[in-house]
């Protein structure tokens, strides 16, 4: 076993680790943490499966032998939904998100279940004709349609949501610790991204000094080992409480994930059989004390179960109610200022602002998409 094998290895191992530590010791409660541990069991698994190429012991367990797999293309929907949790996206995008995850998820497991169908020694025999290939480096992406989809084509359109996504926070935030991390997460991605755009390149230029056929794969390994130690470190750094970053959310509260969903139900039984939404005063401290906790207990369980604050909540209601009001014909004479105030809302623009966040759309565009009136 060569350095280069043992150093794969030994990353592959510690991100798999860290990260199914990290899960457990969160029970798996969404904080949006959970995407980059995510992250790093996606990365060791890939770092593992090229140091199985490299040292040939793939040979002792060829079922695992996976060609055209997909799998590492699950780094940019899962950064892409810890971006999300960093910025406090909308939560209906969050959702599209993880739509986006799951079909990535399901296809890469169609894949892998359909390789496992294939029989041992016909990839045995793959593998004889993998090893006889002396090219350096894989195929030009470029000149392959499905590799430049799977290589480039996905990954750019992943990276040009996170970019928007990005640029859009910092306009609006001074929340320097998040910004912080995402600059850090954004430079990480754009290396991993140019890495396997010009791999071929660096494997041509290492080739021709050391003349060693098979060099895409100690490169690989090596630039992986590099990519875990970051994200790594900045995993430790956000459950450490590091002054840098922010930290975890949530990560050394007492609730558990049960707790979570049982003070939601609690809040959500009690506004909707006294209709407390349609009270424009209904507070954080009120409402906890109605259902026997404390506003914070409150607040991050319908944050970590819920994916939006307080307010979003309540509003959710309150645009249901609006919704209901505006679609009864008793109702025609009303404004919708007037749908607001019965909904529990406060003021005309805050109804509109809410009501557009919630639905897309403008009570306006609602009403008329619904009626075919426009108020």
């Amino acid at each position: 076993m060569d350095l280069i094998t043992i150093v794969g290895s030994g990353f592959g191992l510690v991100a798999i680790f860290l990260a199914l530590f990290f899960l457990f010791q969160k029970k798996f409660q969404n904080d949006g943490y959970l995407y980059l541990y995510g992250s790093l069991i996606v990365l060791g698994l890939e770092l593992l499966y090229k140091v199985l190429i490299l040292s040939r012991a793939i040979f002792d367990i060829p079922w695992v032998y996976i060609p055209g797999r997909l799998h590492n293309l699950l780094v940019y929907p899962l950064l892409l939904l810890f971006f999300s949790s960093i910025t406090n996206l909308n939560p209906r995008f969050r959702r599209w998100y993880r739509f986006v995850l799951y079909g990535f998820g399901l296809y890469a497991l169609y894949v892998f279940l359909h390789v496992l169908t294939i029989p041992s020694q016909s990839k045995m025999e793959m593998l004889q004709l993998f090893y006889q290939d002396k090219r350096p480096g894989p195929y030009n992406y470029w000149r392959n349609p499905i590799s430049l989809l799977k290589s480039t084509l996905i990954p750019l359109a992943f990276l040009s949501v996170i970019g928007i996504q990005f640029y859009r926070f910092r306009k609006g935030t001074s929340d320097r610790p998040s910004v912080r991390l995402l600059n850090l997460l954004s430079l990480i991605i754009i290396v991993y991204f140019l890495f396997n755009q010009f791999s071929n390149p660096i494997y041509r230029m290492v080739h021709d000094v050391s003349g060693y056929s098979m060099v895409e794969w100690p490169v690989d390994i090596g630039f992986l080992s590099f990519l875990i130690l970051l994200f790594s470190i900045l995993a430790l750094m956000v459950n450490t409480g590091s002054v840098l970053f922010p930290t975890a959310k949530y990560s050394r509260s007492s609730l558990s994930s049960a707790s979570y969903r049982v003070i939601v139900d609690k809040a959500k039984r009690i506004i909707e059989d006294d209709l407390l939404y349609k009270k424009e005063s209904l507070s954080l401290s009120e409402l906890s004390a109605l259902i026997g906790t404390n506003p914070k207990y409150l607040s991050q369980s319908i944050n970590a179960k819920l994916d939006c604050n307080f307010v979003d909540f309540v509003n959710g209601y309150r645009v249901e109610e609006a919704k209901r009001l505006m679609l009864n014909p008793a109702n025609r004479s009303f404004t919708l200022e007037a749908i607001g105030s019965l909904a529990g809302f406060t003021s005309k623009s805050g109804f509109f602002r809410a009501f557009k966040k919630a639905t897309g759309m403008t009570p306006n565009q609602f009403l008329t998409s619904r009626t075919g009136i426009n108020s």
